[in-house]
């Protein structure tokens, strides 16, 4: 690693960390007075030159690094499974005594390290239900000296379900390069269930992707999946915002002929967008293509409660129309009520997340084109009117 984090910024690169919109005035300000300085306009652009001139000691070099307010990560999920052939075989007992991530992640020319020897764990002592934590350092020397170095964290976790023998896979990632990671570790630790005779050695991990629906089911899969909330836990108040792209055809209804050849993608935003006629007239669905849904929740657990907004979607498809896409799941907004002790926000977030493993599976078994229910005889989900409070 670079010995430039060490070294105490001075002149424009002094001056481009002190402008960075992640240091405040108040930090400013602080700094300034305890050298007996006033100013007469107490405005941030006041206090930077001054201590361009006069430069910052180590201890205040800490001081406001330590304060810079950093954008929280946001856990992305992605959720897989894979049968599993034996009852007997525990998780646990497939992974190398001597299991080594490092040589797994191993990469020519990365521009991130894992950090640690970060290994499989029993969750709640339970020997079927394995993950693994992890932790990035990227690297981008195109950002200025006190913005080089970030860091990513991500989560692979492996459960045996005892009904179905289904294994479910769910990944976290926070980045590009944690998305990758968790991808080869996951890889890898199914190559050691084929081995070790817990999965057959000619079985494929099922995704939820885009392409595994036609237009009308993968409608009412997001509506299934993002409207059937309804416990305490997390309870569905309103559908805020979709996005949607025209299917190509010559047979387009006159009700949104608008569309063809002239809109490429259409993303709304909102409220009650579940009950608009996109939703609505089911005729519709086959000439729709759905991306992208995103809900606001209300949230009560034992100890703390609150309010979010979580987000569906096939990301590469919105972006790139790649079909292979695979469904995202993340909480893009978590408000706490006031007068209760809260977890940090990281934390609720993959308890939130984790709400909707078992329903989005089952429900990715009920509408993908992967089951033997047939477009004719899958049923329309019908929009939910719930009152907000």
């Amino acid at each position: 690693m670079s010995n430039d984090k060490y070294l105490l910024p001075f002149g424009d690169a002094l001056r481009d960390f002190l402008n960075d919109g992640s240091v405040s005035k108040s930090d400013l300000r602080g700094i300034v007075r305890r050298r007996g300085i006033f100013v007469n306009i107490e405005d941030k652009s006041s206090y930077i030159p001054i201590l361009v001139r006069t430069g910052i000691t180590p201890l205040e070099l800490l001081d406001l690094s330590g304060n810079m307010k950093v954008r929280e990560t946001n856990p992305k999920r992605q959720t897989q499974s894979i049968k599993c052939e034996s009852e007997s075989t525990d998780l646990i007992n497939a992974i190398p005594v001597d299991y080594d991530a490092q040589a797994v992640i191993k990469k020519e020319f990365s521009n991130y390290r894992l950090l640690g020897a970060p290994s499989f764990k029993r969750v709640e002592k339970d020997s079927n239900h394995v993950e693994l934590d992890f932790e990035i350092e990227r690297f981008d020397h195109t950002q200025p000296w006190n913005k080089n170095t970030t860091y990513f964290s991500g989560k692979v976790k492996f459960k045996k379900k005892e009904d179905t023998l289904d294994i479910n896979i769910s990944l976290s990632h926070t980045s590009p390069e944690t998305k990758e990671v968790a991808n080869k570790i996951a890889a890898d630790y199914i190559k050691h269930l084929k081995e070790s005779g817990c999965i057959k050695s000619n079985e494929k991990v099922q995704k939820i992707r885009f392409m595994d629906f036609s237009n009308k089911n993968r409608i009412n899969f997001l509506q299934s999946l993002s409207q059937k909330q309804l416990n305490n836990e997390l309870f569905f108040k309103d559908t805020k915002d979709i996005g949607f792209c025209p299917e190509a055809s010559d047979s387009f209804p006159e009700k949104i002929s608008w569309m063809q050849e002239k809109v490429s993608n259409l993303v709304i935003q909102g409220k009650k967008l579940h009950s608009t006629f996109f939703f609505k007239d089911v005729n519709l669905y086959e000439h729709i293509q759905i991306h992208k849904v995103e809900a606001s929740y209300s949230f009560d657990f034992s100890e703390y409660g609150g309010s979010c907004d979580i987000s569906f979607e096939f990301p590469e498809f919105s972006s790139k129309k790649e079909k292979e896409s695979e469904l995202v799941i993340k909480v893009t907004r978590v408000h706490f009520r006031e007068g209760l002790l809260n977890p940090s926000k990281e934390k609720i977030k993959e308890i939130l997340l984790s709400q909707l493993e078992n329903s989005k599976l089952e429900m990715y078994k009920q509408y993908s084109l992967q089951t033997a229910i047939s477009d004719t005889t899958a049923d329309v989900v019908e929009p939910q009117l719930i009152p907000t409070t």
